[in-house]
């Protein structure tokens, strides 16, 4: 039996589709229903009936499912030993960041982590922390950064860095005390920094779905450029204006009074593979 044939019918019953497992994997629909059936072929039984409200397991699917879990994790901890024996790690290491982290925080620990581990290939994919988190949990990334703590049973988090948020204008706006009043430029629903600005608004009796919205936008580049040309304003981190700033190009007009956090994530049940605890402690060392 091929233990990538396991690892494929797991996925299938913990997503509930051969779509949804299809894509999680990277392969297509008709590969996934394939090593399904090679899978049953080598076992001798049928483990997955499909009906219209989705997938059913057999008993004996059942059964397949609940040794599978085990088998999966002893297999991947021995790959672990024997890829890691003599200190030298390798392997595929995918990481999803939000735009904040990708930018600030993560660049310089992925280029200590591959001085240190050259072996070791990272993919990094870059979506709002909404997008990052449903590809963690989804099992397309191991790791994950974001501007909101995960609060899945099943994750690790570490806070990794912290920001503070800022309202900013054009340069020739000068302080207003009625700037809750303007229109906004504001990142698009799912982003870190879209929560947290709502959250900094709230605690100042402002709710977001009040504020005059001149544009929804989900690059932050964008918003600092449209608030240049005199748009609106914005609620972006410091760390993305403080060189504009102080060039003269904005101005804060408001700083909110706390910090947000930056999280780093793994699900549990991967926090003890070996390349996984690297980053990780690479982050540490970082920060």
């Amino acid at each position: 039996m091929d233990i990538k044939y396991l690892e494929t019918f797991l996925k299938v019953c913990d997503l509930g589709s051969f779509t949804a497992a299809a894509d999680a994997l990277n392969m297509s629909q008709p590969g996934v229903s394939k090593q399904i059936q090679r899978l049953q072929a080598d076992l001798g039984v049928t483990l997955l009936r499909r009906e219209e409200n989705g997938i059913k397991l057999t008993e004996a699917g059942r059964k397949v499912y609940a040794s599978g879990k085990t088998i999966l994790a002893e297999w991947n901890a021995l790959s672990d030993s024997c890829r890691n024996m003599g200190d030298t790690l390798s392997g595929l290491l995918r990481i999803g960041a939000s735009t904040i982290p990708a930018k600030h925080l993560l660049p310089n620990v992925i280029t200590n982590f591959h001085t240190t581990y050259p072996l070791v290939e990272l993919s990094v994919y870059v979506a709002d922390s909404k997008q990052v988190l449903e590809q963690l949990y989804r099992g397309s990334v191991e790791i994950a950064c974001v501007g909101a703590k995960p609060e899945h049973p099943d994750v690790y988090s570490l806070q990794l860095a912290s920001d503070r948020l800022v309202v900013i204008a054009n340069r020739h706006k000068s302080p207003d005390r009625n700037w809750t009043d303007d229109p906004f430029i504001l990142r698009e629903t799912g982003s870190g920094t879209r929560i947290a600005s709502e959250q900094a608004l709230s605690s100042m009796g402002v709710m977001l779905d009040k504020v005059k919205c001149a544009a929804e936008v989900s690059d932050t580049g964008l918003m600092i450029r449209l608030v240049e040309a005199g748009m609106g304003l914005a609620i972006v981190s410091n760390l993305d204006v403080d060189s504009a700033v102080q060039e003269g190009r904005l101005s804060v007009i408001h700083e909110f009074p706390y910090q947000r956090h930056f999280y780093l994530a793994c699900m549990r049940d991967a926090s003890h593979h070996a390349v996984i605890q690297a980053f990780l402690q690479a982050a540490k060392t970082q920060f």
